[in-house]
Formats: C-alpha cells, sequence, structure tokens
C-alpha cells in the first residue's frame, strides 16, 4: 500500500467533508459539549460557504455523480488532496480540530454505533481501532495497557504529510469527545495526558482549548492516555445484539480492502507476535503462502520483510520509551535483535536520535 493504492470507501471520507449532514442513527444526544459544538458547526457552515463538494472530489479525480459509491475507493494522495482544497480555502490550518470537535457519534453513522454500543470502554476502543484499520488503512490504531495506564495509540501506516495533523487531529479530538460524552465527567475515566507525535504547531493553544487534561507535542507516539481502571467502565448504551447487527450493516454498505493488502497482513501478524519477533518462513507459513511467495509478493508492493519487521520494531520502540521503558537490553531482546548495538544502530537510522537521548526527552516531556 503506498500514496495511490484506491483503499480507501470513498463512502467513509463523505463523512469528513459531509459534516453537515448529521445521520439519523437512534442514538440520543450527547450529554455534554452540544451547545459548543453546535456553534462551530454553524461556524463551519458559513466559512465553508462557496466550497462546491462535486467541484472539489473532481479536482482530486473523483466523480461523485459517477457508479455506486459503496463501491468506489480513494487513494490516500487523493485524500490528502481533498483535505489541502478544504485547508485552503477555509484558510484554517487547524481544521482537523475544528471538524473531530464537531463530530459527535451520529456523524460516524453505523461505525459510531457499533462503536459505543460494546459492553465496555477497553471494547468500545478495540472496535475503534479495528474500523480504523478497515476504514482508513492508512492510519493504524492499537490499543495498550502496562504501568497502570491504558491508552488508544495512533500512528501512520504511509506518511499523510504535509497534513499528518489533521489526521491526528480529527481522530483524536473526535474520539476523546464520544468517550467524554459516554462516561460523563468522572474524574477517574477522563485522560491523565494527551500526547502528539509532532512539534506543536502554531496553533497549539486550541488543542488545550479542547482537550482538557496535559497536552504535549513531540513524543514517541499520538496517544490518548488513561488510568487503567477505566477500560472496564460499563458503557451506558451496552447492547450486544445491537453492535453485531450495526456492524453488519457497516460492512454491508460499505465494502473494505485493507486486509486484502499482504503487508498491511503481514504487520497484524507481527504485532501479535511481540516478543518472538517470527522468521520470514515462520511468517510465511502464517499467511498461507511459501517464503518465496511471500518475498515475491512483498517486492510487487514495493517493501521487504525487512523493511515491515522494522515498521512494527520501530513502533514498538516508541511505544517502549514512551510508557517509561528504560532498558535497551530487555527491548533489544524483545525486538529479536542480536544485540543493543545493533539495536542502537536500527534506532538511530529511525529516529535520527539514540535511544539515551529519545529517552531523555520522553522524560523531560512526561514531567512538564
Amino acid at each position: 500500500m503506498d500514496l495511490d493504492t484506491p483503499c480507501i470507501p470513498l463512502g467513509h471520507i463523505l463523512t469528513y467533508f459531509n459534516i453537515a449532514q448529521k445521520p439519523e442513527v437512534g442514538m440520543a444526544a450527547p450529554l455534554y459539549g452540544e451547545d459548543e459544538r453546535a456553534v462551530q458547526l454553524n461556524k463551519l457552515m458559513q466559512v465553508s460557504m462557496g466550497l462546491d463538494h462535486q467541484d472539489m472530489f473532481r479536482r482530486v479525480g473523483v466523480n461523485l455523480a459517477e457508479g455506486n459509491i459503496s463501491e468506489r475507493f480513494l487513494t490516500a494522495r487523493q485524500v490528502l488532496g481533498l483535505t489541502d482544497i478544504a485547508v485552503q480555502h477555509m484558510n484554517m490550518p487547524y481544521l482537523g480540530l475544528f471538524v473531530g470537535n464537531i463530530m459527535t457519534v451520529s456523524h460516524h453513522g453505523l461505525a459510531g454505533l457499533t462503536c459505543v454500543t460494546q459492553p465496555t470502554l477497553r471494547e468500545c476502543s478495540e472496535m475503534t481501532a479495528r474500523l480504523c484499520r478497515e476504514l482508513f488503512p492508512p492510519l493504524e490504531m492499537s490499543v495498550h495497557e502496562a504501568d497502570g495506564l491504558v491508552w488508544l495509540a495512533i500512528d501512520e501506516n504511509i506518511s499523510l504529510a504535509p497534513y499528518t495533523h489533521y489526521f491526528m487531529e480529527l481522530n483524536s479530538i473526535s474520539f476523546y469527545n464520544i468517550v467524554r460524552d459516554l462516561v460523563g465527567r468522572v474524574p477517574e475515566l477522563q485522560p491523565v495526558a494527551v500526547e502528539f507525535s509532532y512539534p506543536e504547531p502554531e496553533w497549539g493553544h486550541i488543542y488545550r482549548r479542547y482537550f482538557k487534561c496535559p497536552v504535549r507535542f513531540d513524543c514517541a507516539q499520538t496517544r490518548i492516555i488513561r488510568k487503567s481502571g477505566s477500560a472496564d467502565f460499563e458503557l451506558p448504551l451496552a447492547n450486544r445484539l445491537m453492535a453485531m447487527t450495526a456492524e453488519k450493516s457497516l460492512f454491508q454498505r460499505i465494502p473494505t480492502r485493507a486486509m486484502q493488502f499482504l503487508p498491511l497482513r503481514l504487520r497484524h501478524f507481527l504485532v501479535r507476535s511481540y516478543g518472538a519477533m517470527p522468521s520470514l518462513e515462520r511468517a510465511a507459513s502464517e499467511l498461507g503462502m511459501s517464503g518465496r511467495t511471500l518475498r515475491r509478493r512483498l517486492a510487487e508492493d514495493g517493501t521487504t520483510y525487512q523493511k515491515e519487521m522494522d515498521v512494527i520494531r520501530e513502533r514498538f520502540a516508541r511505544g517502549y520509551f514512551a510508557r517509561g521503558g528504560h532498558s535497551v537490553a530487555e527491548l533489544s531482546e524483545l525486538l529479536g535483535f542480536s544485540s543493543s548495538q545493533s539495536f542502537s544502530r536500527a534506532f538511530t537510522r529511525w529516529t535520527g536520535k539514540k535511544p539515551a537521548d529519545f529517552m531523555k526527552r520522553e522524560v523531560s516531556k512526561s514531567e512538564a
């Protein structure tokens, strides 16, 4: 998968660029923040006046009147083009925050309904991560728990520069608000921090207005962090039958392609193998093919087994340091390196920083 791979359902992307249309999915209004979001929605509609959505999509090569929307897919490059058009037209570099703050469960349609009717906050987060993988494969969400904390991490499967911040902003504040609407304002259930993997933008003060918790930038990962106990909170809208029905209806209306892409399937297998990094032959066997076939098919996708392994190793290394891990020897062993020195060389190649320097930066961020 690369910037030109058609993998993002058009039906899903329309929710981002048709925010004024609020689908009815039988949900009650949010418990908190509705007035503020209504004001912002009116503002968004005002500043978007003159933005022709049909023309907007045509400019990136998509004719909305042509063919069945539910069976069509966009490339990441086309979505970046749409984002650029919207940001430039509205002269709003923080558009991701603005739109994400407006989005309620209803704006996410069946995907939102599927998530909020899960039994617990942990299962809601895990379903959110799964739907992200299917509906927007350029991003990878994952749920982690360690050292008394639980967090939802967001990583890029492919670079979305120069609009990485747009997608991180939109998804982070949207998930933050939806959970807040579900759990109310019980202090024990609120995030203890929200972290972003990029330097603070000029509009950093807007983040701090939207997120009612510490916000940190230039961190190892983008993640929303809570106390572990919050994960078992029983959601007020929990309904397994409704969740299953909504999920089935979602994928009937919006087919997906993410798991057809071999590199993504391989990455998901490698994630499950953390702590016992498999050989190429074992990975190939798990994926139902020979080692030779796996090499050939990865080459056809412009990648290699080593490159995919390094993507996952870097992601886990960043996560390890983000949660306060400090043993390079332990991490080297977990990631399957022959020595701490070989891991340190690889980490410096990935990040431009030595592990010791990276850890110092993480410590300073957490103490700020």
